[in-house]
Formats: C-alpha cells, structure tokens, sequence
C-alpha cells in the first residue's frame, strides 16, 4: 500500500487524506519517503513533504502549480482542494523542506531571517522603514507574483495599510499621544500634574460651564464630560508624527503625506489649518500662512 501511495504521490494530482498547519520537517515520515539533505529538494521530493504535511485527516487533490524565487530561495508551489472546496495554494521551500500555507506567513520568515534589509526598503514614514518583499514564478508564461509591506515584523497588503500600521505603533508609543483617551486619574498619574477646573467662554454656553486641564511644558491636556482625555494642544517645538510644531505645511506635507485637507479656517480668517486623519485621531496644524511656520497643533480624539 505505501509503494503503491508513493507512485501516486510523484504524479501530477493524487488523492489520499490530510490538512494541517506549516511547520518544519526535520525528518521524513514513511519509510518510502525522501532523505531531506543539504542540496535542494525536486519538485517530486517537495510535493511528497507537503503530503506528509496533509496526511491522514481529510480527502484532498493536489497538483504542483508553480516554482518561484524569493532572491536566492527556491519555493515550489502546490494546489490543494479539501472535499471537492476551493483550491488553495500551499509553498514548500526547497532546501528547508519547510512547508507554508500561506504566502505572507512564508515572505515574513524569509524576510525575517534575512540579514541584510535594504534592499527591500520603499519608504521611511514617521522615521519608520517600510519593506516590501515579493515572490516571482520562473519558468513562466503567465507570471504569478505574491508580495507583502513589512513593518516592525508585521505584514499588510498595501502601502496605505503599512503606514496605518506605523501611525497605530507610534500613537501607543508616543508619550503625548498615547494619553488621548486615557481617563483623568490615569493621565494625572501618568504626568504627575494635577488637573484644574477653568472657566469656558462660548457665548452658547451658559456662563458657568468649567472645563477641566492639565497644563505642562507647553502642552495642554482637554477632558470631555466623561473626564477622558479627549484634545491635546501643542505649542512651542513639540514633536508628533515625526514632525515639529515650527515646521512648515510644506515641511509637514513631505513627512506625512498629501492633508485630508488645508485652508484658511473658518473660524479665524488669519489661520490656515492643515488636517489629517488617522485611525481613531486627527491632528490639525496651524500657521498665520501658507508658507508660515506653523505655530501649534490640535489632536482631537475621534
């Protein structure tokens, strides 16, 4: 019987049983199965390790699709259907034997083990390197090609996602930001500074409506009735999302990209404000021009 499983298993499609999750495989499993070794597995070789992988759980199919190249590794990859369901594409690496049922698990362990990154850098955003690392079918009439953005290890579809991704590390990190959102006590806590009662002037609000601050090294902290943090102000030379309050919209624009939006506010006709909009925040910038400095900013939470 195990004859007769190896002959099918070196044909093009076969059916036995199996499913399972990537791993390594340090040793083969049966006694008719290949002796993984220092020089690079054939395609024959790679598929019969993907189907130890699959072995002995469910009835699936599986055909060798296409050989492809991360740099300098070989990938060979495979089709697999599960009970008649849709295909999907599984990757066994030629030399490690290892097997990957998912493209963007496999290019982050590549990427992750490689020594030298440069060169699958794309972008700095927020003083943050952005990689992008692709994997190419060779031999190929009709390239298949399955890539992904990396960022501090973790992946994402599209450039756009990666720098929300960026955003996200740095406002949890940023010891101005990551207030945004905390409760009073917490933040009192946090920047041993006590808060305090104000008065608001706002002609549609009744006269005695107070507001509750917290005030430090130019830095003012806002409360909603709620008593959390929920608009910071910066003065002075604070830094945020890799730029400084002084900066120019022009300065401003190059690190963060194109505005949500930029104009005159409508508010106060002296002030221009430059907005952005992240995940769960915005900030707007204001200067006295298009070309002015600017001279402070408002983080509001959304």
């Amino acid at each position: 019987m195990k004859k007769s499983l190896v002959a099918m298993l070196i044909g093009i499609t076969m059916l036995v049983t199996g499913c399972g999750g990537s791993k390594d495989v340090d040793s083969p499993v049966g006694g008719n199965s290949p002796t993984l070794s220092a020089s690079a597995l054939s395609q024959e070789e790679a598929m019969r390790v993907l189907s130890q992988e699959l072995l002995t759980k469910t009835e699936y199919t599986v055909a060798f699709l296409r050989e492809a190249k991360v740099g300098e590794h070989t990938i060979y990859a495979f089709q697999h259907m599960v009970n008649g369901g849709a295909p999907v594409i599984d990757f066994v690496h030629s030399k490690t034997g290892k097997v990957y049922y998912d493209s963007v698990e496999l290019l982050v362990d590549l990427f992750n083990k490689t020594e030298v990154k440069d060169p699958y850098k794309v972008e700095n955003y927020i003083n943050k390197d952005i990689y992008y690392i692709k994997m190419k079918s060779v031999n190929d009439p009709e390239q298949m090609t399955w890539g992904t953005y990396i960022v501090n290890e973790n992946a994402y579809p599209d450039i756009d996602q990666a720098k929300k991704g960026v955003v996200k590390a740095y406002a949890e990190n940023h010891p101005t930001l990551s207030l945004l959102g905390k409760p009073l006590a917490e933040v009192e806590k946090i920047t041993k500074q006590e808060s305090k009662k104000v008065p608001v002037i706002d002609p549609e609000l009744p006269k005695d409506t107070f507001a509750t601050e917290i005030v430090f090294e130019n830095i003012m902290i806002l409360f909603n009735n709620e008593d959390i943090a929920s608009e910071i102000f910066l003065e002075g030379q604070q830094e945020i999302l890799g730029v400084k309050i002084t900066d120019t919209f022009d300065e401003i624009s190059a690190k963060l990209g194109m505005p949500d939006s930029f104009s005159q506010d409508p508010e106060f006709t002296d002030i221009y404000t430059m907005r952005y909009q992240f995940n769960g925040f915005q900030i707007e910038f204001y200067g006295e021009s298009k070309e002015a400095n600017t001279v402070s900013a408002l983080i509001k939470k959304l």
